[in-house]
C-alpha cells in the first residue's frame, strides 16, 4: 500500500519504534497469559516450581521481544526499499507497484485516470552554476511543494534524477490539465533558496489517460512524450 502524499513525510515509512508500539498493542494475548501465570503463581506454595515458571516466562518474553524486534527492521527496511531517500516521496519501485494494482482495479470497475509526467526546467544548469548540493536543495523543495497537489488516493513518485511522476485515479484529461496548469505556475512563482542564491524554479509536464487496458510502459511513454513536447514548444 502506498502512503498517501498528504501525509506528513515523516509518518510514511514507521520506525522501529512505530513498529514495535504497533506489534505490542497488537498481540496483549501474551501479556494476558504471563499475568494470570504470575497471579497463579503466588498461591502456589512451591518455590522451585515457581522460580522454574519465573525462567520460562523471562526466556519467553526475550524470544517475543527479538521477533519484535527482527519484524521492527524487516518494516523498517521494506519503507527504504519503497522511499526516494533525498525527497521522501515514494520511488520508482513503489509508482510501479502502486499502478499495477491501480490499472488492475481499473480492469475491474471499468474506469480509468490520468498519470502525469513532470520533469524540471534547466536542472542540468542548476547544478552546473551552484553545485549538485543546490540541485538536491531544489529537488526536495520542488517535492514539498508537489506533495500538496497530490490526493489521498493520488501517488506522487520520484522516478530518478529531477524527473517525477503523478497518478491520478479517476481523473479525466480536463481535470489534469487544469490541477497542473496551475500546479506549474505556483511554482515558478516563488524561487528556491539555497544560501544566498535564489534559484528559478520550472516544471515541464505531460500527461496520458489510462483504463482498464492500458499497458504501463506505453502510458509511461505517451506521458514522457507528452511532456517532452510541451518543453519544447515552451522553449521555442
Amino acid at each position: 500500500m502506498i502512503p498517501a502524499n498528504d501525509s506528513p513525510i515523516s509518518s510514511w515509512p514507521a520506525n522501529a519504534g512505530d513498529a514495535q508500539a504497533a506489534s505490542r498493542h497488537a498481540g496483549p494475548g501474551f501479556a494476558s497469559l504471563v499475568l494470570r501465570l504470575r497471579l497463579a503463581l503466588r498461591r502456589d506454595p512451591d518455590p522451585r516450581k515457581r522460580e522454574l515458571v519465573e525462567q520460562i516466562l523471562t526466556a519467553a518474553a526475550e524470544s517475543e521481544q527479538r521477533l519484535v524486534e527482527q519484524q521492527a527492521r524487516i518494516d523498517e527496511l521494506q519503507a527504504m526499499s519503497s522511499t526516494d531517500e533525498l525527497t521522501g516521496l515514494p520511488n520508482r519501485r513503489a509508482f510501479e507497484s502502486f499502478m499495477q494494482a491501480e490499472l488492475a482495479r481499473a480492469r475491474r470497475e471499468q474506469r480509468g485516470g490520468c498519470l502525469a509526467f513532470l520533469d524540471l526546467d534547466r536542472f542540468k544548469a542548476i547544478n552546473d552554476r551552484h553545485g549538485h548540493a543546490a540541485g538536491d536543495a531544489v529537488l526536495r523543495q520542488i517535492a514539498l511543494r508537489l506533495r500538496p497537489a497530490a490526493r489521498a488516493t493520488d501517488c506522487l513518485a520520484r522516478l530518478h534524477g529531477d524527473e517525477f511522476v503523478l497518478a491520478m485515479p479517476g481523473a479525466s484529461l480536463a481535470q489534469a490539465e487544469a490541477r497542473l496548469a496551475d500546479l506549474t505556475a505556483q511554482i515558478e512563482r516563488q524561487p528556491v533558496r539555497h544560501g544566498d542564491a535564489l534559484i528559478p524554479a520550472g516544471l515541464s509536464y505531460g500527461f496520458a489517460g489510462y483504463d482498464g487496458d492500458t499497458d504501463l510502459p506505453a502510458l509511461l511513454r505517451d506521458s514522457d512524450r507528452a511532456m517532452y513536447a510541451r518543453k519544447q514548444a515552451r522553449r521555442s
